[in-house]
């Protein structure tokens, strides 16, 4: 049994190289490929080895099956559509993240030049029951994080719906692709919870505001502010104990300084706690470091920079240990 993973970077890929191929050369089966049936699905394609090209069928494969007329629009199905608008397929293509292939084989392989063209078969029905079984698998999830958030502060609540929504997702994929391989899918009540779920994580969020601690380190407190406010998140500049959405951020820090070969080295070790009613609800520690050949001080300013680029490149709620 055979198990391949897709990621969005790879599909990328295969578009672009797909569209500056010469198909002069192209096999027939690759030019007019087999139409699905009752028992199998069918994807071609081509990669510089066999690995690759495999990969690849396998996206064709689940492109087949569904295109996306918009982000929450109804289905066209486009089973044995090979002739589909190449723009669309490569919005679906984009759209499939990672999906899990078994059962399937390679039927076809051919090498022409550096090239090697490939033909999969997927046996429809296992294909189909595994999607399903992991539909039922990720709703049970949902039911789980909603139920177990539901009257915890609103951090836990809002790092439940986050999980949710990445649910959601993986949800109307698959949905769709079972749509698209002739299932009787409601996707407008998929649609319309996952809906729901958004709607209640935007208006938590909007409700969220963060307050300082009065005696966290002014530098760190400036980069970290300057980070939520990119991010559009509330900061209020007064402590309000009546709110419950008011989150206080306590920052503590530390510094170990050295010299080594006239060049200056900071670490900065920094602790992020996150209270609402008393209780830490969210909590992270970062290390952070600096290198400067002028003085001490400058090593820890450009610790703080490592600290700003840490933040862009991670994200600032799970720096500060709101978010996973």
């Amino acid at each position: 049994m055979n198990k391949l993973f897709l990621s969005l970077t790879t599909l990328i890929i295969f578009f672009i190289a797909s569209c500056t191929t010469n198909k002069d050369n192209y096999p027939s089966w690759y030019i007019s490929p087999k139409e699905n049936n009752v028992d199998y699905l069918y994807g071609v394609a081509e990669g510089y080895n066999l690995e690759e090209s495999t990969k690849y069928a396998l996206a064709d494969a689940a492109s087949r099956l569904m295109v996306t007329i918009s982000s929450q629009s109804d289905l066209l199905r486009e089973e044995n559509q090979t002739n589909t608008n190449e723009e669309m397929r490569q919005q679906v293509r984009q759209n499939v993240k990672e999906i899990n292939f078994t059962g399937f084989k390679v039927t076809r392989s051919q090498k022409i030049g550096q090239k090697f063209f490939t033909e999969i078969q997927i046996e429809r029905t296992s294909f189909v029951l595994e999607q399903e079984d992991r539909i039922g698998f990720l709703e049970r999830q949902i039911s789980d994080l909603d139920k177990n958030s539901k009257g915890k502060n609103s951090i836990q609540r809002r790092n439940a719906l986050l999980q949710i929504n990445a649910l959601s997702k993986e949800i109307e994929l698959k949905s769709r692709i079972l749509s698209g391989a002739g299932k009787n899918i409601d996707l407008t009540k998929k649609l319309n919870r996952a809906a729901d779920f958004q709607n209640q994580l935007e208006k938590l969020s909007d409700n969220i505001e963060f307050y300082f601690e009065i005696n966290s380190p002014k530098e760190i407190t400036k980069i970290i502010r300057t980070a939520l406010n990119k991010e559009k998140i509330k900061i209020s500049p007064s402590l309000k104990n009546s709110n419950p959405n008011q989150v206080i951020i306590k920052i503590t820090s530390a510094t170990r300084s050295s010299e080594i070969y006239s060049a200056f080295m900071t670490k900065l070790e920094i602790d992020f706690e996150n209270i609402a009613g008393e209780n830490v609800v969210a909590s992270n520690s970062v290390e952070v470091t600096g290198n400067s050949a002028i003085s001490e001080h400058e090593s820890y300013l450009a610790s703080l920079t490592s600290l700003e680029e840490k933040i862009a490149k991670d994200g600032i709620l799970k720096i500060i240990g709101i978010s996973n």
